[in-house]
């Protein structure tokens, strides 16, 4: 019975070694085939990548790591400068690698028609604005953009009223008190106050989801073949995803003066900005201060 017990502990302690053998085995071949073959540094995804996510939103959430070359799919990304002025137009799943072919510029994306509305702005207000080409970056604005939105206005101050530097209208202190003028003169009539002309940000970062006259890039060209981009129109339809107040003010700005788009980059500065008001230096800033 005794000899029987030690043969079977003697081949479980057999077969223990045998497959600790062959796991080293295994492993130090794993190694000497790594050693044969060169590796290079790609970029793959720490976390799952939605789609619409700008490279620039990237940083942490992507890392390098050794994989053999024979192992790289076409396209693979190996420098995250690469991913700049970019946005994901399919969903990457976390421990994939980043390919060329699923991060596009706007530009690729204009030749594509391929934006795809981002979570955060489903819910929001779709405002079309119609604008002269160079009130629309010369036409090269496309979805995907963030746009600061500009207003300029005319508009004759109540009169008795004053325009402080800070754009407020308050009672002018300096108004003379009304002469008493006889019954059926026109002596003592007010004139028309001038009129006044201010420009200032209505918004920071408004989210460009359709463009209709824009630029268009051109497609990727094959071997030997030419092709040429479409020019922008003389005037645009580009439709912007807002707050409902934010809509209300750029309809407002729309009936009553003129609208500009500038390009604002999400590392812009949000901080508000003075309204630069012209008229008369007594009563308003001079549009050159």
């Amino acid at each position: 019975m005794i000899r029987r017990v030690i043969a079977a502990v003697a081949a479980l302690v057999l077969a223990g070694v045998g497959v600790l053998l062959v796991l080293s085995y295994a492993g130090s071949a794993d190694r000497r085939a790594m050693e044969d073959q060169e590796t290079v540094e790609v970029l793959v995804a720490e976390v799952a990548i939605d789609q619409g996510t700008t490279g620039e939103a990237l940083t942490g959430a992507v890392t390098v790591r050794q994989v053999p070359r024979t192992f790289l799919p076409e396209g693979v990304l190996t420098d995250v400068d690469d991913l700049d002025g970019t946005v994901a137009v399919v969903d990457v799943a976390a421990g994939e690698q980043l390919l060329a072919s699923r991060f596009l510029t706007p530009e690729e994306l204009r030749s594509r028609d391929a934006f795809t509305l981002p979570e955060e702005a489903e819910d929001l207000h779709q405002l079309t604005v119609p604008l002269q080409n160079p009130r629309a970056l010369g036409g090269n604005i496309a979805p995907g953009d963030r746009v600061g939105v500009f207003g300029s206005f005319s508009f004759a101050p109540i009169p008795g009223y004053v325009l402080t530097d800070d754009g407020q209208l308050i009672p002018d202190p300096d108004a003379p008190a009304p002469d008493a003028t006889e019954e059926g003169t026109d002596e003592g009539t007010e004139e028309d106050p001038e009129e006044i002309n201010f420009t200032d940000l209505l918004m920071h970062k408004a989210l460009v989801v359709r463009v209709e006259g824009g630029y268009v890039a051109p497609p990727p060209a094959l071997e030997g073949e030419e092709v040429s981009a479409e020019a922008a129109q003389d005037s645009l339809n580009v439709t912007i995803a807002l707050e409902a107040q934010e809509a209300a003010r750029v309809i407002y700005a729309m009936d009553h003066g003129l609208v500009w788009f500038t390009l604002e980059p999400e590392s812009a500065d949000d901080e508000p900005i003075d309204a630069i008001v012209g008229g008369l230096p007594d009563r308003a800033r001079s549009v050159l201060e």
